[in-house]
Order: C-alpha cells, then sequence, then structure tokens
C-alpha cells in the first residue's frame, strides 16, 4: 500500500503539484517507521495497533513519529478516497508532544570563541548568523550578488538544500533583512576569503563547493560547539540569540518578524520570546503617565514618542 502510493506521490498523481526532491527524501526516510504496518491489510489498521506503534516511536524520536503518524494518515486517506475501507478512529490518533526544549542564547563572547574553532573561510558564519537572524539554510545560500553593502541589506531569496539552492518556500521568507556596520565589515570581509566557486556562494567548502547543511553540521559546527563547551548548542540557537539582543535593544515586535521571515506579524516572536519582555509592561505604564501629564504640564506640545515606545500607531 505505502509503495504504491509512493509512486502516486512522485509522479504529483491525481493533479497534484509534483513534491519536491527534497519532500521526497523526507518521506522515503520516514516510511521505514511504519514497516511494521506493511504486512497488515487494511481492516487491521486499526486504532489500538496505531496507537501502540507510536507510542513506541515517540519515545524514541518524538519529532520524527509526529511527521511519520501524518505521513500515515495521509496514505490511509488516500486509500479511502480509492474506495477502500480505512478504520475513522486512526485518524484521531495523536502522539504526544515532547516538551520544547528550551532555546540557548549565547553572550557575543561565547559566540566568539565559537567561531575561533571553526575554519577562517567558514567562520564569520557565526556573528553573520547572529546579526542577520537568517536561518541555517538561508545563510548557506546567500551569494555575493545578493548582498547591497552600499545600503546594508542581503536579498533572501533561496536556502540551501542537499547540497543544491532552492527557491524559499513562503512570500514572508523572500525578503529584504537590513544590516548594520559590523554585520557589513563581516560581510566585506566573508567576500575576501570565501572560496571560490561558480555561484559566488558565500560560505563554501574550501573546493568551492555548496555545503550541504547537515554535512556542514555534522563535519564542522558541531565539533566547533563541543570544543567550545556548547555541546547542545544548534545553528537554530544563533537566530534565538539575534532575537532576543533585538529584543534588548527595544525594537519593535513587528520589525523583528519581519527581519526573521515571519508572516504573522509578530505572534510567533511574542510567543516564542514572551518572557525576554521583562519590565514591559511596566515600562508602558510609566510612558503612558509620562505621556498624559507631560501633555498637562504644555497643553500646546504633542508628544509623539510614546507611540514608539508602546509600539503603537497612534492616530
Amino acid at each position: 500500500m505505502a509503495a504504491a502510493w509512493l509512486q502516486r506521490f512522485e509522479r504529483g498523481a491525481a493533479g497534484r503539484i509534483r513534491p519536491r526532491p527534497r519532500t521526497i527524501s523526507t518521506v522515503r526516510e520516514l516510511l521505514p517507521k511504519l514497516a511494521s504496518l506493511n504486512d497488515l491489510s487494511l481492516e487491521w489498521i486499526r486504532r489500538p495497533v496505531v496507537e501502540d506503534l507510536f507510542s513506541e516511536l515517540a519515545g524514541q524520536t518524538p519529532r520524527r513519529a509526529e511527521m511519520a503518524l501524518v505521513l500515515l494518515k495521509r496514505i490511509l486517506r488516500s486509500a479511502e478516497e480509492r474506495g477502500q475501507a480505512v478504520d475513522p478512529a486512526v485518524f484521531h490518533v495523536r502522539v504526544a508532544k515532547p516538551e520544547e526544549r528550551e532555546p540557548l542564547f549565547l553572550t557575543w563572547e561565547e559566540a566568539d570563541e565559537l567561531r575561533s574553532w571553526l575554519p577562517e573561510h567558514v567562520s564569520r558564519i557565526v556573528p553573520i548568523a547572529i546579526l542577520t537572524m537568517l536561518r541555517r539554510g538561508e545563510v548557506l545560500a546567500v551569494r555575493d550578488r545578493d548582498l547591497d553593502l552600499e545600503t546594508g541589506s542581503i536579498s533572501v531569496v533561496a536556502q540551501s538544500q542537499d547540497g543544491g539552492r532552492v527557491r524559499t518556500k513562503t512570500r514572508a521568507g523572500r525578503r529584504t533583512v537590513d544590516v548594520g556596520p559590523t554585520a557589513i565589515k563581516l560581510l566585506r570581509e566573508q567576500q575576501l576569503v570565501l572560496a571560490p566557486n561558480a555561484d559566488g556562494v558565500l560560505f563554501a567548502t574550501a573546493t568551492g563547493r555548496p555545503f550541504d547543511p547537515n554535512n556542514f553540521m555534522n563535519r564542522l559546527f558541531k565539533p566547533a560547539a563541543r570544543a567550545a563547551g556548547m555541546p547542545a548548542l544548534t545553528f537554530h540557537d544563533l537566530r534565538h540569540t539575534g532575537a532576543s539582543l533585538m529584543i534588548a535593544a527595544g525594537c519593535h515586535v513587528k520589525v523583528i518578524a519581519e527581519q526573521m521571515g515571519h508572516a504573522d506579524g509578530g505572534a510567533l516572536v511574542l510567543r516564542r520570546y514572551g518572557h525576554l519582555y521583562k519590565g514591559a509592561r511596566r515600562q508602558a505604564a510609566m510612558a503612558l503617565e509620562a505621556h498624559v501629564f507631560d501633555a498637562a504640564k504644555n497643553p500646546g506640545v504633542r508628544t509623539t514618542f510614546v507611540g514608539a515606545q508602546l509600539g503603537l500607531e497612534l492616530e
């Protein structure tokens, strides 16, 4: 059943758009997790069987178990659409979500320590990733021609995947990221040391080949993190660090969301980093009173800075 579904999926059956190679690769990686169901006819793939399987899988790799369950439901839904009888209770099975990992926030000194353990031709990826908050695949896909260092901006249009470049999926993800003088200096330095390559990719292997993100992590980033005394560090923690520093600098949540490529106007930033806004409500209350009583003392003067302090658009 799964093999037949995979064939239809790969060729984009039923008028669907043919999936990306990376999506097909992920599906192929997940299918072995469903191997114990291969010898069962559809009538025996019932809720208790599925719950037992995914209870075991969730204890090993919770996130992969969740993805495999989504895949199984998709396969069964396809069978149902083709007229086969499927136990409807299976679609109500859930994988217990693991406790969300707390991100690690680096100090600038810790970032420098991590950078020192990376080869020179890629070491600047650490501070650049923090200052731009680019995702791993995005920063590995940045080319020399994506930079406008006169205005201080990076055009994010692609991500690195399986050693190649693919177009960024979402409209919010395709964005222009503004950078400051320190990031510009680092990017100029990187232009001078980048390994020559046909695409002009800023961060390439020593032989000029684009990095596969997983190879970059396994061969360079993780060993550097261990050597720096940060074995649990992920590349995404650099993005978390950048966001936390922008919050500490008092940047508006909507601006942070736009820089990060979120399309929700800041909802995810608040949900993920809301605890970092410690004291923000008190500051807002103090700013409100300052606005009211300054205006009362100086009736001819309208104070407009408070809107920016509170993140409001005053009409």
